[in-house]
């Protein structure tokens, strides 16, 4: 029995492998409902384990964060304690949370766009990249690389490398030299370390840009693709994103096939960003985008569930979405297309007297111009033409159709502005892939009316632009749906 007793002793006792706890992820949609928020996921406990005594601490510790995507915290009063609510607004994103007493990072939220993610990455490639998501300077968020897909971040990343090559191909290269006369950048410490310990005053070290090919960023560049192309790789077969920006970064990397992979360290990439003379805007969003893999900020690094803190205003991307449509539509009829991120629609208003605080300009999103007709284009992110199609103009709520007679009094205020003998005013917003199909079918999705007065032909109308595009329907056949403009336009003069 003692026997028994000593060999039941001896049995290894197994233990359960230890899981880190898993830190809360919110996770809402851009302009969608407000979202509740536990207290309780927030460690908040203890007797009163409600957000009464603890909500103005953490809207205070999360302000940047939430103001970073748009998010509004509310607080609303119930029976007995106070619920938090975040009512998110039209940046998509993701931001980590912290807790109201420590202030250390907790969880996270995430804002998706309401389309899909399958929608605005097919809109993104599209455009090329030219609205991307914009890196935060603040901790990982946990959990947020499986709530977004790898392409949101390393494509803008692609394309900045991509544009960094391309400019190295044209001759750009950094190079160091000991000379009489200085040239370029002083290198001061390796002055006094190495030329005033030996006294060679008259030797100064120079790093100067010259011009042939940089075999150091090429070395960094092949680096930087190869950890992208490597992450990018497990998501290729299931994504269709994925694998069109892997088989680039395969190609970007054929073009580095001489050049063996070198890891960058961030002293040399902060001297490069501080160099002298050179193209400022490709180098430093190249060098910046190889710092985030330096970093391994949850990009192409170790980090399997957190990711970076990163936003996009998605009224960005669907104006650069509307001004692709739009020039694809111009070019067909040779109009000339201004764009107002460009300064070229901008109207400067003059005040009498010193108005610090009032508006000083109007800038329309787009102007397109053709021989006597001036075409404004006004980009909406807003689910108004959607709305206004599938539900009765009086059963909407009365912000919404205040909020729709802003927009109309803003475009017609920009059509005010120019001098030509027909205007046409349009507000453009975004539709479902299954709602501009509808309508398409039935040549619905322009909505037109006129007004009279002045001696000018004004004509204001309302069209809607799928954000994702339909299967096998290109650019150029959403962009023909606005001929609907010219057409009625000219049908009308000849009945004049």
């Amino acid at each position: 029995m003692a026997r028994a007793r000593r060999a039941r002793r001896r049995q290894p006792v197994f233990v359960s492998a230890w899981k880190p706890k898993q830190r809360p992820l919110l996770t809402l949609s851009d302009q969608g409902a407000p979202v509740p928020i536990d207290p309780g996921l927030f460690g908040i406990g203890g007797r009163d384990r409600s957000w009464n005594a603890h909500a103005e601490n953490f809207i205070s510790a999360n302000r940047p964060q939430l103001a970073a995507l748009d998010v509004r915290p509310e607080l609303a009063a119930q029976t007995h304690e106070i619920a938090l609510r975040l009512r998110p607004g039209g940046v998509v994103g993701a931001v980590p949370l912290r807790t109201p007493d420590t202030r250390k990072v907790a969880g996270g939220v995430v804002v998706r766009p309401r389309f899909g993610w399958d929608g605005i990455g097919p809109l993104l490639q599209q455009i090329g990249w030219v609205a991307s998501p914009r890196v935060l300077e603040m901790p990982l968020v946990p959990g947020s690389a499986r709530e977004v897909p790898p392409w949101v971040l390393a494509g803008p990343v692609l394309q900045r490398l991509a544009s960094l090559l391309r400019e190295i191909r044209r001759g750009f290269r950094m190079h160091e030299e000991v000379r009489q006369a200085p040239r370029g950048q002083i290198l001061w410490q390796r002055y006094v370390t190495e030329q005033m310990s030996r006294g060679a005053f008259h030797q100064v070290p120079c790093r100067f840009p010259e011009l042939g090919p940089d075999a150091l960023l090429r070395a960094y560049l092949r680096w930087g693709l190869e950890r992208v192309h490597r992450s990018l790789v497990p998501y290729a077969v299931v994504d269709l994103i994925a694998r069109r920006l892997s088989e680039q970064a395969e190609e970007l990397l054929h073009g580095l096939k001489d050049t063996s992979a070198r890891a960058p360290d961030r002293r040399t990439l902060d001297q490069l960003m501080r160099g002298v003379g050179l193209p400022s805007a490709v180098l430093q969003r190249g060098l910046q985008a190889l710092g985030w893999i330096v970093d391994e900020r949850g990009l192409a690094g170790a980090a399997e569930t957190d990711g970076l803190a990163w936003a996009l205003p998605m009224h960005e991307l669907f104006e650069r979405w509307v001004e692709h449509v739009a020039r694809t539509w111009a070019r067909e009829f040779g109009g000339e297309v201004l764009t107002g991120r460009a300064g070229e629609t901008m109207v400067p208003i003059e005040w009498d007297r010193g108005a610090h605080g009032s508006l000083r300009s109007l800038v329309p999103d787009l102007v397109v111009r053709h021989q006597d007709h001036v075409y404004i284009i006004d980009a909406k992110y807003k689910g108004h033409f959607q709305e206004l199609d599938d539900a009765r103009w009086l059963a909407l709520s009365e912000e919404l159709r205040d909020d729709h007679r802003h927009d109309l009094h803003q475009v017609l205020a920009y059509a005010s502005l120019f001098d030509a003998a027909k205007i046409t005013a349009i507000l453009v917003y975004p539709m479902f892939e299954r709602t501009w199909c509808r309508l398409a079918v039935h040549g619905r999705t322009v909505t037109r009316a006129s007004l009279a007065g002045g001696g000018r032909q004004v004509h204001l109308a309302l069209a809607g632009i799928p954000v994702r595009l339909p299967e096998a329907v290109s650019v150029s056949e959403v962009a023909r749906t606005l001929d609907a403009l010219r057409t009625s336009e000219s049908l009308a003069g000849e009945a004049a």
